[in-house]
């Protein structure tokens, strides 16, 4: 049975599955705490990242290089673009940077770090698992590219170059193309679902996010429950 890494930012995005979670070990990496254990009959590695690109990429390669995980799913909760609303859930199918631009000194486009993928798209498989698992479950989720930055978005001009590129954008948030990227040089399959926590320019965003981030982060996660279900099938 393959070995999957579940990585999430903040706590919220990962308690829920620590009271489902038989915790065998633990180990500290750098700054970063590694559970590893099983759920049900699955094995597991979870870990709170950080917050932003950096602590994200640095902990997905550690997830790869010392627990070879097989598999890496990326929960929590995103910034939505209207008309998504607060509560809904987007299944990534790629994943892009919307804070990059080398367009002054290269020809690439807006949101392309060098020869590095412009969108990092989600293996066809495991999209294709998630989403039979959402019609299942009856839950309300778009599927739609996200994109990632060091910074909470509240503005959609903040968007707008990124949009030019990639289209079909429905949320915004700040791991998960640093994890998408890491994944696919490495060759690892990866999964990223997210529950919009907030509506990015929309009256009190920040307020809706503080209120709602530990609800919509616990009902992500029963997803991933789920959807741990039907990797190995």
């Amino acid at each position: 049975m393959i070995m999957i890494g579940i990585i999430g930012a903040i706590d919220y995005e990962l308690n829920y599955f620590f009271q489902h979670m038989i915790i065998a070990r633990t180990e500290i990496i750098a700054d970063k705490t590694f559970y590893i254990g099983k759920i049900k009959n699955h094995n597991v590695v979870i870990v709170k990242s950080g917050i932003g690109k950096v602590n994200a990429a640095i902990t997905t390669t550690i997830l790869i290089d010392k627990f070879d995980v097989r598999l890496i799913i990326n929960t929590g909760v995103a910034g939505g673009l209207s008309p998504i609303e607060i509560g809904d859930i987007i299944i990534a199918s790629g994943i892009s940077y919307f804070d990059v631009s080398l367009t002054e000194i290269d020809d690439v486009p807006y949101g392309q770090m060098g020869s590095d993928p412009l969108i990092v798209k989600i293996n066809h498989d495991y999209l294709t698992k998630a989403k039979k698992i959402f019609d299942n479950l009856g839950y309300k989720y778009m599927v739609g590219n996200l994109v990632s930055g060091d910074k909470f978005v509240t503005k959609k001009k903040d968007l707008t170059k990124i949009q030019k590129q990639v289209d079909n954008i429905l949320g915004v948030e700040m791991e998960g193309m640093a994890i998408g990227l890491t994944a696919f040089k490495f060759n690892r399959p990866f999964v990223s679902i997210r529950g919009v926590s907030d509506v990015v320019d929309t009256p009190d965003q920040p307020k809706n996010y503080r209120d709602v981030v530990k609800s919509v982060a616990s009902k992500t996660s029963e997803f991933v429950l789920a959807f741990l279900e039907v990797v190995d099938e």
